[in-house]
């Protein structure tokens, strides 16, 4: 019965791409992922596998969507990453959480992005017990480049305050990662002007 439901989930999302329903399809995935036994581990692949081609490769945007609800699905996404159980379940907590990053931008919210990766860069670099990693981060600046910039400042504050000289060092690398998006951000910009204008 849950893979049929499962079935009809993905067949939804595939057919409504652009619905504003989405967003709230996240987290119970996201919790049929994380809390299933290993007796159902054919079910947490398969709603692994729906977050990840359906919703975190997705090339269309929800319309509309609940901007106070997705800014608490991204804060839940990244309550869970915090304590995420293996590096697999925190890359699928990634994709999801740039999804819903990348919508919330669609709708003009940056702030609330900004905030709540800037909560998560905190915990990464001064909490040893942290479960994100780099690669989280550099997902983010890889798809939300022009966002990503606003946190320039916090990644060399942040870096004074690290819990050990590796996470400083990550906190630097990530600063590395924006820096050499520099000219690609400019292009963007550059870009969108024209296309404004």
């Amino acid at each position: 019965f849950k893979n049929r439901v499962l079935d009809l989930i993905e067949i939804f999302l595939k057919k409504q791409p652009t619905s504003q329903l989405t967003v709230r399809l996240i987290i119970p995935l996201v919790d049929l992922v994380v809390s299933t036994g290993p007796d159902e581990k054919q079910l947490a692949d398969k709603a692994t596998g729906i977050l990840r081609s359906r919703i975190g490769k997705a090339k269309e945007l929800p319309v509309s969507i609940e901007k106070d609800e997705a800014v608490v699905v991204l804060q839940e996404l990244h309550s869970r990453a915090r304590k995420a159980p293996s590096a697999d379940v925190l890359a699928t907590l990634s994709a999801c959480s740039i999804f819903v990053a990348r919508a919330l931008h669609h709708e003009g919210e940056t702030e609330p992005i900004v905030r709540v990766y800037r909560e998560s860069l905190i915990d990464f670099v001064t909490r040893k017990a942290s479960r994100l990693n780099t690669q989280f981060f550099q997902d983010f600046v890889r798809r939300q480049l022009a966002t990503a910039w606003a946190l320039r400042d916090d990644l060399i504050e942040v870096a004074g305050k690290a819990v050990n000289a590796y996470r400083q060092c990550q906190a630097f690398l990530l600063l590395h990662s924006l820096i050499k998006e520099l000219p690609q951000l400019v292009k963007l910009l550059l870009t969108k002007t024209r296309y404004i204008g």
